[in-house]
């Protein structure tokens, strides 16, 4: 039994309940006949020991397994595994593996991802990878788990690894589609945002207010399909316009990667905050003073948000910003903030989709889909002021 519990391991800073981690973890192992029909499981005390959570938690994970006919617990005897796949099957399992689940686009998507594929007659087991090196493990392990396909946002870290556990997917007729991002050099299925004209919708809107000197950040990495998609976007609408494209401003996020909801809250906790700081110095060294910043998400715009107040400036009347996603804060901040809207569900649903079609037998050419985004206004763009300098 020791074993058994071994396998069980929860986030507990994860935006993901509990419950709903321990049911995910036990639908991977029983769907994957790690553990067999028949076989006893941990009981409810153990597992409330083991991970160190209240047995009531753990209660409701049992229940939603045994309403999904995974297990059935009986008074006196324990807990058994009562799933048994049908002979030469598929296991209709499906893997949802993603950067990390404190990103709104990312759980919400889920969600569309689980209706779809629940709709179809598959099981969705889902992964948090924090780093390549997870993510290449967790791929790997699904193999194992005789996973029927895979929908993967990838890591913004792109290592040989991360490639060469990709074409071994493709090897074994294993689909996978990449949600938001793709990996260089694995030509698959793909589906995103169209960034390209949300981004120009938005910077189209700066300019229709009159500004002339809008700059574009973004977290210190290259190569990432999205963020280029949304600095293109930028260019087109200042080329269009006849106004001075500039180089993004790069900031560097707490991993080295990617800006999530966490770090606004820190910033906001008044915890020390290098990325205020580094934001603060690109305004300080600015030539000229930008009227406009277009940030590359949400959370990057709102850890802007703060360090534009900590200079003394006002937001919208000194200067406008506006972000990428509209994630639930974006609408409650002290000045709600101007971005441009994602369809996360829609995202996930379109990935189940595709997913679906490739298992059922669709062989044409790797898709490139991508999701209309709209431009949401609110106080944080509003026309520059004209500034009056003295002779």
């Amino acid at each position: 039994m020791a074993n058994k519990l071994d396998s069980f391991k929860l986030e507990h800073n994860s935006y993901i309940s509990l419950h709903v981690q321990i049911h995910n973890q036990l639908r991977q192992q029983i769907i994957s006949r790690r553990w067999k029909n028949g076989e006893r499981i941990p009981t409810e005390a153990q597992l409330s020991r083991h991970l160190d959570i209240s047995r009531t938690t753990v209660r409701i994970a049992l229940q939603r397994a045994e309403v999904e006919g995974l297990i059935k617990r009986t008074a006196g005897r324990g807990t058994f595994v009562t799933y048994e796949p049908p002979e030469n099957t598929s296991s209709r399992l499906i893997g949802y593996v993603t950067r990390g689940f404190d990103n709104e686009v990312h759980r919400i998507g889920l969600n569309g991802t689980e209706t779809e594929l629940r709709s179809a007659g598959y099981r969705l087991i889902f992964s948090n990878a924090t780093t390549s090196d997870d993510e290449v493990n967790i791929l790997e392990q699904l193999l194992e788990d005789n996973i029927e396909g895979v929908i993967l946002y990838p890591h913004a870290e792109s290592t040989p690894a991360q490639k060469e556990i990709l074409n071994r997917y493709t090897e074994h007729n294993i689909p996978v589609v990449f949600l938001d991002r793709v990996v260089d050099g694995v030509d698959l299925d793909y589906v995103s945002s169209d960034n390209v004209t949300g981004g120009y919708s938005l910077v189209k809107h700066l300019i229709e207010l009159g500004h002339q000197h809008i700059v574009f950040l973004q977290p210190n990495i290259r190569g990432l399909v999205p963020i280029n998609d949304r600095y293109k976007g930028y260019c087109n609408a200042l080329e269009e316009h006849g106004l001075p494209i500039y180089q993004p401003w790069y900031i560097n996020a707490n991993d080295g990667y990617e800006f999530f909801e966490t770090d606004i809250f820190n910033a906001a906790l008044g915890e020390k905050s290098t990325q205020v700081e580094d934001v603060i110095e690109c305004l300080n060294t600015a030539d000229p003073e930008p009227t406009a910043i277009f940030c590359v998400n949400d959370s990057l715009a709102l850890i802007t948000l703060l360090a534009v107040q900590k200079t003394g400036l006002k937001v919208p009347d000194d200067i406008s910003i506006a972000g990428f996603d509209d994630i639930s804060l974006a609408s409650y901040m002290s000045v709600p903030l101007t971005t441009v809207a994602q369809n996360a569900y829609e995202l996930g649903r379109v990935s189940a989709q595709l997913l679906i079609e490739r298992l059922e037998g669709n062989e044409s050419p790797p898709i490139r889909y991508m999701v209309p985004t709209r431009l949401q206004v609110r106080m944080s763009t509003s026309t520059p002021v004209l500034k009056v300098t003295e002779d």
